[in-house]
């Protein structure tokens, strides 16, 4: 019974209006959460897709990627994602999936925020330039939220479609990266009765970050963020994330991060077609965040 109200009050808390501001949150990757997620200056991996889609230029032959976590020991709340990305070394593409659920053993699924990714990354004719797009469908859906018989709610949920810009540029051991985030800010709904001028907005967002390896083991990375509007709960508009990854014999990695006000850290562990990646966040207000995440290259 604790499950069950549990569950329920986290999916009205989101139909209440964080529905927007998880869109924006939701971020991909132990990797890059154990580095106080500030990837827009790396992206080196299939993960670009999310983190700043010029990125997928640089990968060569085929990535998979999947993903797992538990959203502050709350019961039946998680974030889940896959992804899979193509690359010849100076073009690559990419497509995925993102999820953030709330379910119950007796209810079933509560609620849930899908977003479906299609990316491209390509070089530029500017030595170590490059640029790429991202397109992106926004979907929620609250299926328990029938249970209350409320002749305004949408049943079939709500959609709508968005893009993000990014460019990268690398010169040796450093790189300096930025992205435009959720183009056109595109709102849902799933109450009939909301009007138009109340509904918030997914929404945009500009990020810049620059990354440096130190003598070929330790990545130091840094990213400026500054969406245009932020949750009532946050202390500041603007962020800087802060990260660091060392690897050890190229086959173990440890990283620590910022996060806003939120300290990370991670594990790595890769061989040559096998990354798996765990991460901790910790969030001083409601607790902490687990993610476990895997890499399959071929």
């Amino acid at each position: 019974m604790l499950r069950l109200i549990g569950s329920t009050v986290v999916a009205l808390l989101l139909l209440a209006g964080v529905v927007q501001a998880n869109f924006l949150e939701t971020e991909l990757g132990a990797r890059a959460m154990g580095m106080g997620g500030a990837f827009v200056a790396v992206a080196d991996d299939v993960t670009a897709l999310h983190w700043n889609p010029a990125g997928l230029a640089s990968l060569q032959g085929v990535q998979l990627f999947g993903m797992r976590t538990s959203v502050y020991s709350v019961d039946g709340l998680s974030e889940d994602a896959a992804l899979a990305a193509y690359g010849t070394g100076s073009m690559g593409y990419g497509v995925g999936w993102m999820r953030t659920g709330a379910e119950d053993p007796y209810m079933g699924d509560l609620y849930s925020e899908d977003t479906l990714l299609a990316g491209y990354g390509a070089e530029t004719p500017i030595d170590g330039l490059a640029a790429g797009i991202a397109v992106k469908r926004f979907s929620v859906e609250a299926p328990g939220y029938e249970y209350y018989n409320d002749p305004t709610f949408a049943t079939g949920g709500d959609d709508a479609y968005s893009a993000d810009l990014g460019a990268l540029y690398r010169r040796g051991k450093w790189s300096v990266g930025g992205v435009v985030r959720n183009i056109g800010e595109p709102k849902l709904q799933l109450l009939s009765s909301t009007a138009d001028e109340d509904l918030d907005p997914v929404v945009s967002e500009f990020r810049l970050g620059g990354s440096y390896l130190f003598r070929d083991v330790m990545l130091m990375t840094a990213e400026w963020r500054a969406p245009r509007e932020v949750p009532e709960y946050y202390e500041s508009h603007y962020s800087i994330n802060l990260g660091t990854e060392v690897w050890f014999y190229d086959a173990f990695a440890l990283r620590a991060g910022m996060n806003r006000d939120r300290i990370t850290a991670g594990l790595g562990m890769r061989t040559k077609h096998v990354q798996i990646d765990v991460a901790l966040l910790s969030e001083r207000r409601i607790g902490s965040l687990y993610r476990l995440s895997a890499i399959f290259l071929w």
